[in-house]
């Protein structure tokens, strides 16, 4: 299926040629109704809370409105993002091969994206965002890779000064949106600097974006959001703050001082007692939320009394690390148990994996 009409405005003011490579690309064929579907459920089911930068109701109403289609870009990006959490036995109603193909709708939006073929700043962001949830493993360095589009999504960003955005005018629900976006945009930093070493681009002490909220999550008026999703990205931005001490420690020399670590781990603790009882995760009452944000908590434990120097570390330490290295397996063993290992964000799936090396050493 193609959607010439629905972007015949734009496709009017790109140059023959370029119209021509994308149209070699594929750039404006969609899948199936059922499969368009199929992929934007997911998207808002296993991929918005933990990236929550499309406004859900907006982009229903647009998408349902061929007068008024969504950004294009956004669209192949949501379809991308969408099949990474689609599972398998899901895409044998689909004759096509490719309508679940991740690769091929990351082809889509990347030519898109370097034809320059949509030009609101805030939209590249987002759909910049979604295709960084296309990855190879842990050593994807390229340009199909989630740090490759991460890090560009943190560019654009600053580009055009989202993260002084307290400065500039705009509506509440523009603003609210903005937050969202800038939010998801430090977890992502954070996340993959602590799970895969990588350096950080967002410099904390440059913005001035509000905290988080609540309110940030209504779309409009009379929308209630879901209470379990709202408290996920909050709790999950506060955990992202306290991950500086990992990313920042690997960058210094020396080792972790007695009250370095008693500081941080106070600093846990807390955050563990200030946690929403929603958000707690029991393997009796197991609820795929609270176990991703307790699986990233831990691993942050398991991180933190790693950076004890061995000579020196109580025994205390080797025991609270074994423990959360425990929780972090009992917490897999569920997700997998419930059939549940296709939606885990690939930040987390990485920190799992560096996880044992971690509780070994301690």
């Amino acid at each position: 299926m193609d959607v010439y009409g629905a972007y015949m405005t734009h496709l009017d003011l790109l140059e023959d040629e370029e119209r021509t490579i994308l149209e070699l690309k594929g750039a404006f064929e969609i899948p199936s109704q059922e499969v368009q579907d199929e992929l934007i459920d997911a998207f808002f089911s296993w991929v918005a809370p933990v990236l929550p930068v499309v406004n859900q109701r907006v982009f229903l109403s647009m998408y349902k409105d061929p007068l008024n289609p969504p950004s294009l870009l956004l669209l192949q990006a949501i379809f991308l993002a969408g099949s990474r959490v689609v599972k398998e036995k899901n895409c044998e109603s689909e004759s096509s091969a490719g309508a679940h193909s991740s690769m091929v709708y990351l082809q889509r939006a990347k030519a898109l994206y370097d034809a320059e073929f949509e030009k609101d700043y805030t939209t590249v962001v987002q759909a910049l965002l979604l295709m960084s949830w296309y990855w190879q493993g842990t050593e994807d360095t390229t340009e199909n890779g989630l740090f490759y589009w991460s890090r560009l999504a943190i560019g654009v960003a600053q580009n055009f000064g989202m993260h002084r955005s307290n400065e500039l005018e705009m509506s509440l629900s523009e603003r609210r949106l903005w937050r969202r976006i800038w939010w998801t945009l430090y977890t992502r930093d954070r996340a993959m600097a602590a799970a895969y070493g990588r350096p950080i681009s967002i410099d904390a002490d440059l913005t001035n974006v509000d905290t988080i909220t609540q309110d940030d999550f209504i779309e409009g008026e009379g929308h209630q959001p879901d209470s379990v999703q709202v408290q996920f990205f909050i709790q999950y931005v506060r955990l992202c703050e306290l991950m500086d001490l990992v990313v920042g420690r690997r960058r210094r020399a020396g080792s972790l001082t007695e009250s370095e670590f008693a500081q941080w781990e106070i600093r846990l603790s807390r955050w563990m007692m200030q946690c929403p009882e929603q958000m707690h995760w029991a393997q009796a009452r197991h609820s795929f939320w609270p176990a991703i944000l307790h699986s990233i908590y831990y691993t942050m434990v398991c991180q933190l009394h790693a950076l004890l120097p061995a000579v020196s570390r109580p025994s205390t330490s080797s025991a609270v690390a074994l423990q959360a290295g425990s929780t972090i397996a009992s917490i897999m063993q569920t997700i997998v148990s419930h059939g549940q290992v296709t939606y885990v964000p690939p930040s987390v799936y990485g920190s799992f994996c560096l996880t044992y090396p971690s509780t070994n050493t301690t």
